[in-house]
């Protein structure tokens, strides 16, 4: 049997496997389409969806209407008012560039430039600004005279692109009354705009700057409108597809008097400036270059005043500060009227912080109310010596006439006798360090104003950090130093030991000096709570919060901060020695307070004053009043202002007359108290 098979020739085969390869491959990209298709339209539908509505709908937000900051009487320290603006299309005056979009948009922004006298490089960099949306409109001017708006809006022809608006802005019907209380506002930045707080910001919002306006800032703000475009691929609104009308913020209303405000602020300037004729023991004048004063209310630790010297006048902010402005304010010649002393000023408070010390050397148990220690003209410890702003030797006195003598060398005594106590310790009780927190120093009170500093508490474990942090360049300048020299050896010493706090640091500190910083706030606050039978509130400005119609919708309640661990008969010791500087002959504060109306209105307070080498002493006064039913805490300081007695009583005490209207018609201004420097 025999079998035939027909083979195709080797050309006809080869055709056969490139069809079948092709159909294969077909049916492969086929598939991939396919599938890629499914992924589209099922799998990421929704996603694309949301990109396509995107790239066709366009979202403004409107700031709501801002709203007041009132005084305590209701009376506006800040509202809105409507202002004329001048506003400008971005998209059809300029490019990405930055630069006129074309023939047309170039003869508008010279037209608009000349009638505003404002070169055109400036006006294009306004209208050009990144921080506003593309799709609002920018304004460009503001507070634009009525004659000026009414040459655009008849001449629309000639200014494409340009509209007339009415916007609301900050108006400040006191001025610049609690300009550090009030604050101001200014554009967020491009920082600003990434951080979580102000995820519904936009470009060209206007944010607190500085005081209330920033504390308050959520509320003050309200909730903005909101307007959903439909847009065209050319980004031309075609259709509006929603619409949300804004919620004007809460009103803000403080414990702020503005009669007082105004006495105190007017007290401070005129006594600093006056102060500056005092001459000093060696011909020159006191510096008298910066200060603060501060009222507060001893039941609530409400801010009936606060003032900062020099200030600054926020109306200069509105609608944008000049930058000749902004280099006048941020010019340090000019004293830093932007920095809110009261709240960020940290100083050495000198005496008036011996209530801090004299209530721990009572808690530690070295003294009673009615214990009476040495008094000399000075005290050693080691081979240094200290010395009493006194120098001749009262004799043993207690406490209460310690504070009325501000007698240095008791403090002394206690604070070293104290340190020993510690030194025996395998965990020392520090206990002046943490008398002096429970005062409110060295940690922030919480007020509610931006910039408060927590100034410095120093002891044991901030003595090492602060030398650890330091130390490399002690141990540099010494090698640096010439050799044998006071010099060289204080550097060694710092390089070797600087970690130690020894018994001198101790002294120092019982005398409100060495490494302690405090700002005037806190020691305002320390001696509202001695006022206060030991109970330290939280300092506020904000008093409550109220709708558009007048509803409280929050009240800001006093907060217990911490109570004093101090007996009646131990805080009653501190309180008569305070009286006693005031009202009793030997008093350091009796010669500023000559002729006042003790009898009516007794005071209890105390003088300080600060050494800062190489300045000039600060100069401090710290009171309540009247004494026996406090009401009020007054607390002033003046930088390089010399004695407390001599400067920042005689401030205090013209506040104290004003408070309690005793004041006489024919009183003198700045009369100053007698130079002693305790």
């Amino acid at each position: 049997m025999s079998f035939s098979v027909n083979v195709p020739p080797p050309l006809e085969r080869s055709t056969v496997l490139r069809l079948a390869f092709m159909a294969a491959l077909s049916v492969l990209l086929l598939g991939a389409l396919l599938a890629r298709l499914w992924f589209l339209q099922v799998l990421a539908g929704d996603r694309f969806a949301e990109l396509a509505d995107s790239n066709r709908l366009r979202t403004v937000v409107s700031q709501a209407p801002r709203g007041h900051i009132l005084a305590s009487d209701g009376r506006e320290l800040v509202i809105n008012r409507p202002a004329l603006a001048l506003s400008a299309d971005r998209q059809l005056l300029v490019n990405a560039a930055g630069l006129p979009r074309d023939a047309q948009a170039e003869r508008t922004v010279r037209r608009l430039s000349a009638l505003l006298d404002l070169d055109e490089q400036t006006l294009l960099r306004r209208i050009a600004d990144v921080r506003y949306s593309p799709f609002r409109p920018v304004p460009v001017a503001i507070d634009v005279a009525p004659d000026i708006v009414l040459t655009v809006r008849q001449n629309q022809e000639l200014f494409v692109g340009i509209s007339a608006e009415t916007i609301p802005v900050r108006e400040y019907p006191e001025g610049d009354l609690a300009a550090h209380l009030v604050g101001y506002l200014g554009q967020i930045s491009r920082e600003e705009l990434g951080e979580t707080r102000y995820v519904d910001y936009r470009g060209g919002d206007l944010i607190g700057r500085g005081g209330l306006e920033q504390s308050y800032e959520t509320e003050l703000r309200g909730r903005g409108g909101q307007e959903v475009f439909v847009v065209n691929r050319r980004g031309s609104v075609i259709d509006v597809q929603s619409r949300r009308d804004p919620q004007p913020g809460l009103d803000l209303v403080t414990w702020l008097d503005l009669d007082i405000q105004r006495a105190v602020e007017q007290a401070l300037a005129e006594g600093i400036v006056a102060s500056r004729s005092i001459v000093r023991p060696d011909g020159r004048s006191l510096p008298s270059t910066a200060g603060s004063a501060v009222v507060m209310d001893t039941r609530t630790g409400g801010i009936i005043a606060m003032a900062s010297y020099p200030s600054y006048d926020p109306t200069e902010f509105v609608g944008g500060v000049s930058s000749d402005y902004w280099a006048f304010v941020n010019d340090p010649a000019q004293g830093q009227p932007l920095n809110n002393r009261p709240i960020s000023g940290q100083y050495p408070p000198g005496s008036v912080y011996k209530i801090v010390s004299g209530a721990a050397m009572l808690e530690a148990g070295l003294v009673t109310p009615t214990t009476r220690v040495a008094c000399p003209g000075s005290y050693t410890v080691a081979d240094v010596t200290f010395r009493n702003w006194n120098p001749n030797n009262e004799g043993p006195m207690d406490l209460a006439t310690a504070l009325k003598r501000s007698c240095d060398t008791y403090f002394y005594d206690l604070a070293f006798r104290q340190w020993q106590v510690e030194q025996r310790q395998d965990t020392p009780d520090e206990i002046v360090q943490r008398v002096s927190r429970e005062f409110g120093l060295g940690a922030l009170l919480g007020i509610d104003l931006p910039g408060e500093r927590a100034g410095v508490v120093p002891g044991r474990e901030w003595r090492e950090e602060f030398w650890l942090r330091y130390r490399d360049g002690y141990c540099e300048r010494a090698a640096r130093a010439e050799p044998g020299s006071f010099g060289q050896e204080l550097l060694l010493d710092l390089c070797r030991f600087g970690g130690i706090w020894r018994g001198g640091d101790a002294v120092n500190m019982s005398i409100g000096q060495g490494d302690l910083l405090v700002t005037p706030l806190q020691m305002a606050s320390a001696y509202q709570a001695i006022a206060n039978e030991g109970v330290l509130l939280r300092p506020t400005v904000g008093r409550e919060l109220r709708d558009a119609d007048g509803a409280v919708v929050r009240t800001i309640e006093p907060e217990v901060l911490s109570v004093l661990d101090l007996t009646p008969a131990e805080l009653r010791s501190i309180q008569r020695g305070l009286e006693r500087v005031v009202m009793e002959p030997g008093g350091t504060g009796v010669g500023a307070f000559s002729g006042f109306p003790l009898a009516q209105i007794p005071v209890a307070g105390k003088t300080g004053t600060a050494e800062r080498k190489p300045l000039v002493p600060y100069a401090w006064f710290t009171a309540y009043a009247p004494a026996d039913d406090p009401r009020y805490v007054v607390a002033v300081s003046v930088e390089e202002g010399g004695g407390g007695s001599q400067t920042a009583a005689p401030i205090a005490r013209r506040i104290l007359e004003h408070l309690f209207d005793v004041r006489p018609p024919d009183a003198p201004g700045f009369v100053p108290g007698p130079a002693i420097f305790d």
